[in-house]
């Protein structure tokens, strides 16, 4: 079945994907009570993400208790083997629906992926730095967080055009789902609340939706 399957790569690469989201979560968990965060925020780790100011980032930093602050590390830890899996399987699929298509966007836009992979682990560097109360910059942080989010949001864009073009109910209601990426993204750039947490949430939704998509897609390999 797998050696027929136009996203065998990609599905194959799903199933780290979500194992090791899986570990992340679980290492990165923390008790939220006693954290400060600003209005709109409930986890942590996106509000270090998503910080707005230096000042933000020591109000926050300073309420995280030393237990919280070892385990927001060891997720983003975990974090460094994540963000080389999930830009894999991006890329991945991304380079199937080249294959599939033979649209040379989709051959280009599969490197963003490696930007991206670039990004998250500038983003992660600096969120070590200032966890550890090294020096850090925050203006390092703020364009690697945005060309990660962005990225993200471009790569799934592209995927879901892909996708409303396969007559398949499913696909359609993720292709309409990647759609809301780049406005709530963009929207989220000048919101700084609530709203950057749905932005980053629906990634978390749309990952383990497209790893099921790879696997039953029923799009097969050309044959050559």
């Amino acid at each position: 079945m797998m050696n027929k399957n136009a996203f065998s790569k990609a599905a194959i690469t799903g199933i780290f994907v979500i194992i090791i989201s899986l570990w992340m979560t679980v290492a990165g968990k923390v008790n939220i009570e006693g954290i400060w965060m600003p209005e709109g925020f409930k986890v942590p780790i996106l509000a270090l993400e998503f910080v707005s100011s230096t000042q933000e980032m020591n109000e926050i930093i300073t309420s995280i208790s030393p237990k919280n602050n070892a385990k927001i590390v060891a997720g983003t830890q975990v974090d460094m083997l994540f963000l080389v899996a999930y830009n894999l399987f991006l890329f991945f699929v991304l380079r199937s629906i080249y294959k599939i298509t033979n649209l040379l966007q989709y051959k280009w836009l599969a490197l963003l992926s490696f930007v991206v992979m670039v990004a998250d682990a500038a983003e992660n560097y600096q969120l070590f730095m200032a966890l550890a109360s090294f020096k850090y910059s925050i203006t390092l942080l703020k364009v690697a967080t945005w060309v990660k989010w962005l990225g993200l949001a471009a790569s799934f864009t592209a995927i879901g055009r892909f996708l409303i073009t396969t007559g398949r109910y499913y696909d359609k209601v993720l292709a309409l789902s990647t759609y809301l990426t780049l406005p709530l993204g963009i929207w989220a750039m000048f919101a700084h609340n609530a709203i950057n947490e749905v932005f980053a949430m629906l990634f978390y939704l749309l990952f383990p939706l497209m790893v099921i998509y790879t696997w039953f897609s029923g799009v097969k390999k050309k044959e050559v």
